[in-house]
C-alpha cells in the first residue's frame, strides 16, 4: 500500500514537472526533470529516519528487478516500436543491425576498458563489459520529439529511433552474457554461468533470433484478434481492442524473456512493427489506441525515472562527481568514434546517410529508459542475491558497493545525456543545416497564413450574418485578433466568395466592416458600397456583384397535426430527449471553444440541465433558465469572485462589469443552445411524410422558446454599450480559437511540422490572455449604467429543489399554459 502511494506521488510530481516545463523551460527534457526530481526524494530518504514518507520510499526502492523490467519495458518499448515508419525500417534494415550489433558490441568494449583502467574501484572486466552494455542502450524519447517538432528528415528519424530500437535489444543481449559471468564470479550455486566464447555465440544468436520470431508470431497473432474484432461501431469492442494490444505487448516479452530464455527486448519491437504493418488500418478506433498508449508511457516513464532518480540519489557521492564528468566525455568520444569507424559502410548500404546526420547521431545518442532499467535490474539482483547465507560479509558488502557505484555512473550518464545533450540537440541540428527551411517551406508555410487569414474572415462573415452578432464593433475585432488587423479589400473580396460558397442562405451584415476598409469615402458612398460590396469571378471586371442572398432548396414549413390528442407521456419523454440535446450543444461549444471552459459559465449551465432534467422528471416544463441563476449560489458566486481577482489582482478591475459580462455571455450560449436543440428536434421528430410535428414536440418547443425570450430579457435588461462590447469580445474569443483549431488541424494531419505550428499556436495564446485580461478589466468600454439583474435565491440541491422550482415557474407561467 505504501509503494502504491508513492507511485501516485510520483505521479504527482510528474504533473508539476510537466507543467512548469512547458511554461517555463521548454527545452529541458521531462524525464530529466523527474530523475533529478527522484534524486532529490533518495537523498531525502537516505538521510532521513523515522518518517512514513521514508519507510514507503525504501519498500519503493526495493522492488525487485525482474518486476522491473517486466513492468515498464513492455509498455514502453511497443509504442516506440508501433510509431516506427515501416517502410524506412525494411529499406534500412541492415544499417540498423550495423549500428545495433557491430556498433554496440565496439562501444561495450571500448567503455568497459575505460571502466576497467581509469575507475579506482576494482572492478572485474566481466562486471566492466556489463556496465559497457548498459550504457550502449540509447533513448530517442527526446531526441524523437525534438526531430518532429523541428521537422526534420525522415531519413535521420529513421535512423535514431530505428537505432535506438535495435541497440536496445542488441545491449539487452550482451546484458545477459556479461551479467551471467559476472554473477557467476559470486560463486552461488545456480546464479550465473561461466560462458566461452563458443557458448556466448550460441546465446546471442539464441536471443536475438529467438526474440525475433517469437514477436513476428505474436504480431502475427495480434493482427488476427483486430481483424475477427471487427464491431466498429461497438464501443466496447474497441475497448477490447486496446486491450488486447497491451496484452499481447506484456504476453510476448514475458514469453520470450521468461519462459523461451530470449530477448524479451526483440520479440516486443518485432511485435510492434509486425502489428503497424498488418493491423493498422484493422483498428476501429486509432484515436483511442494511440491516446491509451501515450497516456500508459507517460506514466510509465514518470515512474521510471523518479525510481532512477530515487535510487541514483541515495548512492551517489561528491568523490563520483569526477569521475563521472570525465565518463561522460569518454562516452561522447567513444560514440563519435564509432559512428565515423562506421560510416563508410553506412553511407552506402540501406538509404544511405551524409556526415552531418553522422554527426548528429554521435551526439543525439542520449541514455534513458533501458539503460536504467537494466541498471536497477543488476541492483536489485544483487542485493537479493547476496543475501543467501553462503556469502560472506566481505563479499556481500564488495559486490553492493560495485553495483552502488555502477548504478551511479548509469544513472548519471542517463542524467548529463537528457539534461545537457536534450537540449542543445536543437541548436547542432540547425548549424548542422539538417532542419533549415527551404524557401519552397517557408512559401508553403506563407500560403497556409494565407488561406488562414482568409479561413476567419470567412467565419467573421458567418457570425455577423446571427442576429446576435450582427452589430458588433470590427475596431475591437481588428484590435483583439490579429488575422483582422491588415486585410485588404481583395482579401475581403476573395473571403466573401468561400463565404457564399459555404453558407449560400447567410447574409452577412458588412455595416461595421465598411467604414474600415473606406475611410476616406462618403457616408452616402459607404452605404452603397455595403450593398454592393464585392466582385467576384473575374478580377478584370469593374462592376461589383452585389451580396445578397442566394437562392436555396426551398425547406417546407413545419405544421402541427392539431388532430391528434395531446400525449402527456410524449411531452415528458420529449422533454428529457430535448435537455439531452442541449447537453450535447453545450459539449459541442466547449469543444469549438465557443464556451470558454474556464470559468463560472459551463459550470452553471450543465448544472442547470441536472436541475431541469429532475424537474422534468416529476412532469414539469422545462426551467433551465431559471435553473441556471439559481445554481449561482453564494459558494459558486463567492469562487467566481476569486478567479476574476486571481485574473486581473485582488485589487484590479471592476467586479460589477465581470458580473454583467458572465451574465452576456451566460445568455448568449444559452440562447444558442436552444436554437440549435429546437432545429435539431423539429428535423428528428417531424414527420418524414408531411413533415407535421405532433402536440407533444409543439409543447416542448413552445417551452424551449418560452426560456429563450427570457435569456433575451435579461440580456436586454443590461446596457446597449455594455453587451455591444462583451459581443465584440466574445467574437474575438471565437475567432482567435478557430485561428488556433486551423493550424492544429494542419499539424495533427501532417501537413506543417509541430514546430512551426506551435509558434503560431503561441501567438494564439498570448492574445487569448490578453483578451481575458482586458475583458475582465473593461479596458475597452465605459459603463454608462451599472446595472445588473436581480438574482434569484439558490434552491440548493436537497429534496426541495423540485419544489422551490415548481413555485419559481408557477409565478411566472403555470404548468398548464406550458403544456
Amino acid at each position: 500500500l505504501s509503494s502504491c502511494v508513492i507511485f501516485r506521488f510520483a505521479q504527482l510530481i510528474g504533473i508539476f514537472a510537466y507543467w512548469i516545463i512547458s511554461r517555463y523551460a521548454h527545452g529541458i527534457p521531462y524525464t530529466a526533470v523527474l530523475f533529478i526530481t527522484g534524486a532529490m526524494m533518495g537523498y531525502y530518504s537516505d538521510h532521513s529516519y523515522g518518517n512514513a514518507i521514508v519507510e514507503s520510499m525504501k519498500q519503493w526502492l526495493g522492488i525487485n528487478g525482474e518486476v522491473i523490467i517486466l513492468t515498464f519495458l513492455p509498455g514502453l518499448l511497443f509504442l516506440d516500436s508501433y510509431n516506427i515508419n515501416v517502410h524506412l525500417f525494411i529499406q534500412s534494415f541492415w544499417q540498423l543491425v550495423v549500428f545495433a550489433f557491430p556498433m554496440v558490441l565496439g562501444g561495450t568494449y571500448l567503455t568497459a576498458l575505460v571502466a576497467y583502467y581509469f575507475f579506482p574501484y576494482g572492478w572485474s572486466f566481466d562486471l566492466c563489459m556489463t556496465f559497457g552494455s548498459i550504457l550502449a542502450a540509447t533513448d530517442p524519447v527526446a531526441v524523437a520529439v525534438l526531430l518532429n517538432e523541428l521537422g526534420a528528415p525522415s531519413r535521420l528519424k529513421i535512423h535514431i529511433s530505428g537505432e535506438s530500437l535495435m541497440n536496445d535489444g542488441s545491449a539487452v543481449v550482451f546484458y545477459h552474457i556479461f551479467s551471467s559471468r559476472f554473477f557467476y564470479e559470486l560463486g552461488i550455486k545456480g546464479f550465473g554461468e561461466a560462458i566461452g566464447w563458443a557458448r556466448g555465440f550460441a546465446l546471442f544468436f539464441r536471443l536475438a533470433f529467438g526474440g525475433a520470431c517469437i514477436g513476428l508470431a505474436f504480431g502475427i497473432g495480434l493482427v488476427t484478434i483486430l481483424f475477427n474484432l471487427n464491431r466498429r461501431l461497438s464501443v466496447e469492442e474497441n475497448v477490447v481492442q486496446v486491450t488486447s494490444t497491451i496484452t499481447v505487448a506484456y504476453l510476448a516479452f514475458y514469453v520470450s524473456e521468461i519462459l523461451a530464455g530470449c530477448s524479451g527486448i526483440i520479440s516486443v519491437l518485432f511485435c510492434g512493427v509486425t502489428t503497424k504493418a498488418f493491423g493498422e488500418t484493422l483498428l476501429n478506433n486509432t484515436a483511442l489506441t494511440t491516446d491509451f498508449w501515450h497516456i500508459t508511457e507517460h506514466l510509465l516513464n514518470t515512474t521510471l525515472f523518479c525510481l532512477g532518480g530515487a535510487v541514483w540519489g541515495g548512492i551517489t557521492s561528491k568523490s563520483d562527481w569526477i569521475y563521472l564528468a570525465c565518463l561522460y566525455v569518454a562516452v561522447i568520444m567513444i560514440r563519435v568514434f564509432l559512428v565515423f569507424s562506421f560510416f563508410p559502410l553506412t553511407s552506402r548500404i540501406g538509404i544511405s546517410q551524409n556526415w552531418q546526420e553522422a554527426l548528429f547521431m554521435s551526439y543525439g545518442g542520449l541514455r534513458g529508459t533501458v539503460g536504467v532499467s537494466l541498471a536497477l535490474l543488476l541492483s536489485a539482483q544483487i542485493y537479493e542475491q547476496t543475501d543467501d547465507e553462503s556469502v560472506s560479509e566481505e563479499t556481500r558488502e564488495a559486490y553492493r558497493i560495485y553495483v552502488d557505484k555502477l548504478f551511479a555512473f548509469s544513472g548519471g550518464i542517463a542524467f548529463l545525456t537528457l539534461l545537457v545533450n536534450g537540449p542543445t540537440s536543437a541548436i547542432l541540428l540547425k548549424n548542422l543545416g539538417l532542419v533549415t527551411p527551404s524557401e519552397t517551406r517557408l512559401n508553403v508555410v506563407k500560403n497556409y497564413e494565407q488561406h488562414m487569414k482568409i479561413n476567419t474572415l470567412v467565419e467573421y462573415m458567418n457570425l455577423i450574418s446571427k442576429k446576435r452578432f450582427e452589430h458588433v464593433d470590427f475596431g475591437v475585432i481588428r484590435e483583439h485578433v490579429s488575422p483582422l488587423q491588415n486585410i485588404t479589400r481583395e482579401e475581403v473580396k476573395i473571403a466573401a466568395e468561400s463565404f457564399k460558397l459555404k453558407y449560400p442562405d447567410k447574409t452577412p451584415n458588412f455595416a461595421n466592416l465598411v467604414p474600415y476598409l473606406f475611410p476616406n469615402e462618403s457616408q452616402l458612398a459607404l452605404t452603397s458600397e455595403a450593398s454592393t460590396l464585392l466582385s467576384f469571378s473575374d478580377r478584370s471586371r469593374s462592376e461589383p456583384i452585389t451580396l445578397t442572398r442566394q437562392p436555396s432548396k426551398r425547406v417546407r414549413e413545419t405544421v402541427y397535426d392539431y388532430k391528434t390528442p395531446l400525449d402527456r407521456l410524449a411531452v415528458l419523454e420529449q422533454r428529457l430527449i430535448f435537455i439531452d440535446l442541449l447537453r450535447r450543444e453545450y459539449l459541442r461549444q466547449l469543444d469549438v471553444s465557443e464556451l470558454d471552459s474556464r470559468g463560472f459559465i459551463p459550470y452553471s449551465l450543465l448544472q442547470s440541465l441536472e436541475v431541469a432534467k429532475s424537474a422534468a422528471s416529476n412532469g414539469l416544463p422545462l426551467c433551465d433558465w431559471a435553473a441556471s441563476q439559481a445554481v449561482s449560489d453564494s459558494f459558486t458566486r463567492r469562487g467566481d469572485k476569486l478567479l476574476h481577482a486571481y485574473r486581473v489582482g485582488r485589487n484590479g478591475g471592476d467586479h460589477d462589469f465581470h458580473v454583467i459580462r458572465t451574465q452576456v455571455l451566460q445568455a448568449l450560449s444559452f440562447i444558442q443552445a436552444h436554437r440549435a436543440s429546437q432545429k435539431t428536434f423539429k428535423a428528428e421528430f417531424a414527420s418524414v411524410n408531411s413533415n407535421s410535428l405532433t402536440l407533444a414536440a409543439k409543447a416542448v418547443l413552445d417551452e424551449s422558446k418560452d426560456q429563450v425570450a427570457k435569456a433575451e430579457s435579461a440580456i436586454n435588461n443590461f446596457d446597449v454599450d455594455d453587451v455591444s462590447a462583451i459581443k465584440s469580445q466574445y467574437v474575438c474569443q471565437i475567432l482567435l480559437y478557430k485561428s488556433a483549431h486551423y493550424f492544429e488541424n494542419l499539424a495533427r494531419r501532417g501537413l506543417m511540422t509541430e514546430k512551426e505550428a506551435t509558434e503560431y499556436l503561441y501567438q494564439y495564446d498570448l492574445e487569448l490572455r490578453k483578451l481575458r485580461l482586458q475583458s475582465e478589466l473593461k479596458t475597452e468600454i465605459r459603463l454608462l449604467n451599472n446595472r445588473i439583474s436581480p438574482e434569484l435565491q439558490p434552491p440548493g440541491f436537497g429534496p426541495t429543489t423540485i419544489a422551490v422550482l415548481s413555485t419559481i415557474i408557477s409565478e411566472e407561467d403555470s404548468s398548464e399554459n406550458h403544456a
